[in-house]
């Protein structure tokens, strides 16, 4: 952009490139700290995050157990591993 045919483009193309320059090595570099310095603890404005409280749509739960029973004292239960289909004959 800064070299280019265009007299609007190229100062365009200079002018973000000085405000890069001037942001990135004396705004970020200097004032920042310096800022921070002068402000001490209000520059960390979040000083106190207070926890937020629990929600009041979803009422209270019991503990649900870890492990839920695995064997079925039932013959015939509708387990899928225990289910038996009738094959229908041809």
């Amino acid at each position: 952009m800064v070299f280019s045919d265009l007299q609007v483009i190229g100062q365009v193309g200079t002018t973000i490139g000085i405000g890069l320059l001037f942001d990135t090595l004396i705004v970020r570099a200097f004032l920042t700290p310096a800022i921070a310095a002068l402000l001490g603890r209000w520059f960390w404005w979040p000083m106190i995050v207070r926890p937020r409280p629990a929600s009041r749509m979803s009422p209270p739960t019991e503990p649900r157990s870890l492990v839920r029973p695995t064997l079925s004292t039932d013959e015939h239960s509708d387990d899928a591993v225990t289910v038996s289909f009738v094959r229908p004959s041809v």
